[in-house]
């Protein structure tokens, strides 16, 4: 009977011992923790360097025992404590202790952290580990969100832009009261009556060859000042430090630094409106394509009049002067000569019209490259 009895409560040991565990681990403390990025940080878009981000860290105990003495350690990366944090500096983390979680009971404590630094490489996420910890239980949690050096980045393409175009914007623009002495001040091919629309490309081009291409109205004071302060003004702007506020600049501001620019800027436009009527009679008159430049239709009517050039030249001027020598004996028809004398007059408009473009390009580059350096570095929060 008794050993009936032992044998039935040495099978039965087993259970009650796995019941008795199972009720302990049932009863037993555990945590659980959950990070949430606040405000801006849960936002898809990046936070600013020197920026603030708050978070909210909720820990539960789920167990049916207390805990004590919950150690906090939150990992920052790239990433600092706000002066007035109750959190506590150490090391590159921040610790907080919760003196007491009872059983079921749910606590927030929230951190606040400045970014000190952008993730490398750009899209890369910063990250916050934060670990709960009392005795041997412990969890941890996660939090993640973009940041970004959006000044810094918009302050590099703002240096790209103030080296290779606003430098260049005072230089072009003096140099546009000068005349270009290396230009010939006699014609390659005689100039034959015309009337119309042809004639009138012979009488502009005469008014830009007489003060080879001189625009006097850069001589202007009015002008020179609105171009040297701009051009100073934008100068200096781009290359300020990266700051916060350099993102500041919107479509109202670029329509302003436009605006102020317009003054000379509208002065530019007559000699490429010349140059574009001028391309259209030319074309016209001459048989050419629409697609076809000056330079093309010139070294094409040499070509049909017998001269071959062996490294013809870039500028259409230059060109013809290297057609006028290659003639030497050679015989023309005065049908090949007028058309030649023809370009030559639309080649002294192209000359004044690229003189011009050279400073308008400089001038809607700035301004475009700006807004478009804006609009793609300039992408956080706030």
């Amino acid at each position: 009977m008794h050993f009936r009895n032992a044998a039935r409560l040495c099978a039965a040991l087993p259970i009650l011992l796995c019941l008795f565990f199972s009720a302990h681990a049932q009863n037993a403390p555990k945590l659980e923790i959950r990070l949430t990025p606040l405000g801006a940080a849960a936002s898809e878009k990046p936070i600013p360097v020197a920026a603030e981000v708050g978070l909210d860290i909720t820990i539960r105990n789920t167990g049916s025992e207390p805990l004590r003495n919950v150690l906090l350690t939150a990992a920052l990366n790239a990433v600092k404590l706000t002066q007035d944090s109750k959190w506590k500096a150490d090391g590159d983390n921040a610790v907080l202790v919760i003196e007491t979680i009872k059983p079921n009971e749910t606590l927030s404590q929230s951190l606040t952290v400045r970014i000190e630094m952008a993730p490398l490489p750009p899209g890369k996420q910063t990250e916050i580990n934060v670990q709960a910890k009392s005795g041997e239980i412990q969890a941890s949690a996660v939090a993640r969100f973009p940041a970004a050096d959006c000044a810094a980045a918009f302050q590099a393409d703002l240096t790209r832009i103030r080296i290779n175009q606003i430098s260049e914007i005072w230089p072009v623009a003096d140099d546009l009261r000068k005349q270009d002495t290396s230009l010939p001040r006699g014609r390659f091919f005689r100039v034959v009556p015309r009337r119309g629309d042809l004639g009138n490309i012979d009488r502009i081009a005469a008014g830009y060859q007489a003060r080879l291409l001189a625009d006097f109205s850069f001589a202007d004071q009015g002008v020179r000042y609105t171009v040297r302060r701009w051009s100073d003004e934008l100068k200096a702007f781009a290359g300020q430090e990266p700051n916060p506020g350099l993102c500041a600049v919107n479509d109202q501001m670029v329509q302003g630094i436009r605006k102020t620019i317009n003054y000379a800027a509208v002065r530019l436009d007559p000699p490429q409106k010349a140059l574009a009527r001028a391309m259209e009679q030319i074309r016209k008159a001459l048989n050419a394509g629409e697609r076809d430049d000056l330079r093309g239709i010139a070294l094409r009517v040499a070509d049909e009049a017998g001269i071959k050039l062996q490294d013809p030249a870039n500028s259409t001027l230059k060109l013809l002067e290297q057609v006028r020598d290659a003639l030497k004996d050679k015989k023309l028809t005065d049908a090949q000569l007028d058309n030649l004398s023809l370009i030559e007059s639309a080649a002294w408009i192209e000359a004044q019209a690229m003189r011009s473009k050279k400073l308008s390009d400089l001038i809607n580059g700035t301004i475009n490259g700006i807004a478009e350096a804006q609009k793609k570095n300039c992408v956080c929060a706030f």
